[in-house]
């Protein structure tokens, strides 16, 4: 149906036609005060029978959010999360902060008060442009209807260009009310690109093929641009390995001989130690974080670095090569040079390393977790969307599954934050339903944002959740037990007001849980729920429940002394990784 050009059009119909034209299908939301015009617009389409994005209604707003997250890292379209005023816009901010560290492609509008109530203090008044100013890549404050349409416009085009990264557009009430009677023209403000600078291209391509022990360091912009691909035919043709960070895992995939894994404080063995012994690492796409260029990281090797942000080089660590350039500009530019390499030395040293890819377990009395993502992994052909939550079973995740393709892999890297993994599963499906979602979640990860089952079930999401539950915030008593004799404060989530000392006693590993997880049936009757305890029972219980048409919980009672290895210890050099 077609807008009638003789009825203006209030702030709320501009806002939906402007979604649709930019071809938006999906929005997370939470309603309240602020939005509710847009609301009502909304269901005056939808009994008008015009399409409209399906709205996802979480039941908080950090669900909102953090689902617009895993939509974008499936699929790579922009994310749309909506939300009111006041405690709805800074429920925001952790999903904010959460996209901006990891460069994806986000919009969230807020409602804000009536423009003529700002800086008054109103119900519910929040200065949602200066919240969010350090931790977004831009934001809008909309006062004026005539602003609305050309905000909105160029918000998805940031949000998506260049380095990808979180937009705010906060609209005041009465712009969503108000009749349209002008329009602001386009403003045309975005940078122009870099010119394509060859020579820095030669340079780097040139010291590729010239080094004795070079080392590929992909980080999630290869994904982001499109260009896993590219990636893998350029390892081949300068025979050089790759190691995957976070962000990259299925950029290459596993079984690849020129794929090491994941690289950095709990990276795989033959990432980690190629590193160590490289005497060029070449980074594709990714920033020197604090765990990944650990102390040493650079010593005797030279570096260089091919990013769309200029920002990101020499920031942490000095460059002896640099080129600013969208990846796959580059990538394309090395696979038609001519250009090529060999390293057989190398390569025979690294296919040795990869015998201890991943790191072996041994099984024991208690479930290894590492086993339940291996199972998953073998079960699922290695498949499947792989979501986490943050903490010792995102480190199994992360080394475990063999992952074999890009976006494939949805968790929290930069900011780490807990909670992430229930919303960005519900969030992943909807960006790509054509591959089952898994959700690898931990005990206390999983219980921060559980009120997201109810957006699960509601919607008939048929995520497959698996609870790797160790009674503990494992990850934080794994550094308790390292680096602090063993006290526990504060970690072990299984003790109760009648609990003795010995409930957080490692190798009794007693079972106390709170809450029983598989009760959670009752609550939602379409959620079925297992547990399994024992070793003998894992894979039966796994695969009953992946074959499972709806949504599924699985609580995993894995060993609670079980720690991630490898391990380099925090301020440490590569070559104190801890492996045993």
């Amino acid at each position: 149906m077609t807008h009638d050009p003789s009825t203006p059009r209030t702030g709320a119909a501009v806002l939906f036609d402007v979604l649709r034209e930019l071809g938006v299908a999906v929005i997370f939301a939470h309603t309240g005060g602020a939005v509710i015009p847009l609301h009502v617009e909304l269901n005056r389409r939808l009994r008008r029978g015009e399409p409209v994005p399906k709205v996802v209604m979480c039941r908080q707003e950090p669900g909102a959010g953090h689902a617009a997250e895993g939509y974008a890292r499936a699929c790579g379209r922009v994310g749309v999360a909506l939300a009111t005023s006041g405690p709805g816009a800074t429920n925001l901010t952790t999903p904010i902060a959460d996209a901006y560290k990891d460069s994806i492609p986000t919009v969230f509008i807020t409602g804000q008060v009536p423009s003529a109530a700002i800086g008054s203090d109103a119900f519910q008044e929040v200065d949602t442009v200066g919240i969010t100013r350090p931790i977004s890549k831009h934001n809008y404050l909309v006062k004026d209807i005539a602003d609305l349409e050309w905000m909105l416009r160029e918000a998805f085009a940031l949000a998506a260009g260049g380095r990808p990264g979180p937009v705010v557009v906060d609209i005041c009430k009465d712009v969503q009310q108000a009749a349209l009677t002008r329009s602001q023209p386009p403003r045309t403000r975005h940078r122009a690109g870099v010119p394509f600078d060859a020579a820095a291209a030669d340079a780097i391509l040139a010291a590729l093929a010239g080094a004795e022990r070079p080392v590929i360091k992909a980080g999630g912009g290869v994904i982001h641009a499109g260009a896993a691909d590219a990636l893998c035919a350029f390892a081949e043709r300068f025979d050089t390995p790759v190691t995957t960070t976070f962000n990259a895992l299925g950029a290459v995939p596993m079984g690849a001989p020129h794929s090491l894994g994941m690289p950095g404080m709990h990276g795989s063995v033959p990432a980690n130690y190629a590193l160590r012994e490289a005497d060029l690492i070449l980074t594709l796409g990714g920033r020197f974080d604090d765990r990944v260029a650990v102390r040493g990281f650079a010593d005797g090797k030279r570096i260089a670095h091919v990013d769309i942000d200029p920002s990101e080089i020499d920031k942490t660590i000095k460059c002896e090569l640099a080129l600013v350039a969208s990846l796959s500009r580059f990538l394309d530019y090395a696979l038609t040079s001519g250009r090529s390499a060999r390293h057989p030395d190398w390569m025979a040293r690294v296919r040795r390393w990869r015998e201890q890819m991943p790191l072996p377990f041994a099984e024991g009395e208690h479930i290894k977790p590492q086993a339940v993502v291996a199972c998953l992994s073998a079960l699922t052909d290695g498949q499947a969307t792989v979501v986490t939550g943050v903490g010792q079973h995102q480190m199994w995740a992360a080394q475990y599954y063999r992952f074999s393709r890009p976006r494939q892999w949805i968790s929290s890297g930069g900011l780490g934050t807990m909670g992430y993994g229930l919303p960005a599963a519900i969030g992943a499906w909807y960006g790509n339903p054509e591959h089952p979602v898994v959700l690898v979640d931990g005990d206390g990860s999983f219980q921060m944002n559980m009120q997201e089952l109810a957006t699960v079930v509601a919607n008939r999401v048929p995520l497959k959740m698996f609870v790797l539950n160790n009674s503990f915030l494992g990850m934080v008593r794994q550094w308790e037990d390292m680096m602090d004799d063993g006290h526990h404060h504060e970690t072990c989530l299984a003790r109760q007001w009648d609990c003795d000392a010995g409930c957080i006693d490692l190798d009794q590993n007693c079972r106390r849980q709170l809450p029983n997880l598989t009760a959670l049936k009752a609550v939602y009757p379409r959620l079925s729920t297992y547990r399994v305890r024992v070793p003998s029972k894992l894979h039966e219980v796994l695969e009953q429940a992946l074959a499972e048409p709806g949504p599924v919980l699985v609580d995993v009672w894995v060993d609670k002394a079980e720690n991630v290895l490898p391990m380099v210890p925090p301020g440490q050099r590569l070559t104190a990784m801890i492996e045993s």
